[in-house]
């Protein structure tokens, strides 16, 4: 998933081609990101606890998803940032040390920080996870291709083993989009091909759920999730090339595209109840990784291109402090670190996320940012007009 950067030198209107060796800043995206750690969480939080445990449970299934919204815009940043249409090279725009560089200061000193906190803890607790093996796993961020360790440490941070593998593969795959020797539309079906084949040969050894299962390989690798990052991808190229009508409206696109979301999971829900292992069912997974990224997709547009009042809001100032500590507080909110903050206050969900926001921003504001503008490249990234 992509997380917030500092804030670059100057803020972009939508829709209109940028313009040559300008520095781009779209707040909407940051209080996205903000909105989207808060749908992680409400997905995570165990609601069945509450009074009203089971119409809360009903009510954040109906959310539409935090994740894939974080994966979408990890495509459309990456793109927007480090593609090069001019060029034929297969690496980023800037070379791959910067490239690399920018990625492990965003990143991984917090997830490093916070892996160590959490593996003390399990230590103190008596945890069989706790381990030097398990541990080296985590900080590799390795166990994201383990059925038996995904949830190990960080329980959500298995999603960052799909995200680095994106970011290490982005700049090669779109390279050879350029070269034009693998269109763009050819390759989430070729990596899901390439997934497929994985598991074949992997599965079977048995080891410690390497590759273990289709259902694995689809729910919890980038071979599997690679169509949201393409939508990000597409999106990015339509809005270089200023090819997203701009207009102002009251519903739109926007509006549409949070509508469709919430029939989407509604229908998704209703159907799960009639299901034997709803989460592993082939329509599940269908609805979930190859219809949801469009609707995710449209609302994307739908802020970009339209005027609109969740764009407002999004842009405001409390919103982009929420996106600023997104990141912090998606490696937060759930696990043995967020249980050991949780269970100090009453069992009440408003509570317990303002607890984890504030926790969060001061991560963010004193460990975060200092620590990733110390390893960030001085020069800005720059952001070329053609698409």
């Amino acid at each position: 998933m992509s997380f917030p950067s500092s804030p670059i030198s100057i803020v972009a209107s939508a829709s209109i081609p940028l313009q040559p060796d300008k520095a781009i800043y779209l707040p909407v995206l940051t209080g996205l990101r903000g909105i989207a750690a808060w749908l992680v969480f409400f997905h995570h939080y165990p609601f069945a606890q509450t009074p009203f445990g089971q119409a809360q449970r009903l009510a954040a299934d109906l959310l539409p998803e935090g994740l894939p919204i974080l994966l979408l815009l990890s495509g459309f940043l990456i793109a927007l940032r480090y593609d090069d249409p001019n060029s034929s090279s297969l690496g980023p725009k800037g070379g791959w040390r910067r490239y690399l560089q920018n990625r492990v200061a965003r990143i991984y000193p917090l997830y490093l920080l916070l892996t160590v906190l959490t593996f003390a803890l399990l230590y103190r607790w008596g945890s069989t996870d706790a381990t030097p093996g398990i541990f080296l796993l985590n900080v590799t961020f390795l166990r994201g291709f383990f059925d038996e360790y995904k949830f190990t440490g960080l329980l959500q941070g298995w999603s960052l083993t799909l995200l680095e593998c994106f970011y290490l593969a982005a700049p090669v795959l779109l390279g050879l989009r350029r070269r034009g020797l693998l269109p763009l539309w050819l390759q989430p079906p070729l990596l899901l091909g390439l997934g497929y084949v994985l598991v074949e040969l992997l599965a079977p050894l048995q080891w410690h759920g390497f590759f273990g299962s289709q259902y694995f390989m689809l729910s919890y690798t980038f071979l599997g999730h690679s169509l949201e990052f393409y939508v990000g991808v597409w999106i990015a190229g339509r809005y270089l090339s200023g090819n997203l009508p701009s207009r102002k409206t009251w519903l739109g696109l926007t509006g549409l595209a949070v509508l469709l979301l919430f029939v989407h999971n509604g229908a998704l829900v209703h159907a799960q109840a009639t299901m034997a292992h709803p989460a592993e069912h082939p329509l599940t997974l269908i609805v979930r990784l190859f219809f949801a990224p469009f609707l995710y997709g449209l609302l994307l547009v739908g802020l970009l291109s339209e005027a609109s009042w969740l764009r407002r809001v999004l842009s405001s100032p409390l919103f982009q402090q929420l996106g600023y500590s997104s990141y912090a507080l998606y490696l937060l909110h759930a696990g043995p670190l967020s249980f050991w903050i949780y269970e100090r206050l009453p069992a009440f969900w408003p509570l317990q996320l303002a607890a984890a926001q504030l926790v969060s921003y001061g991560l963010y504001q004193f460990i975060e940012e200092p620590v990733g503008r110390w390893l960030r490249p001085k020069r800005p990234i720059l952001v070329s007009s053609s698409a």
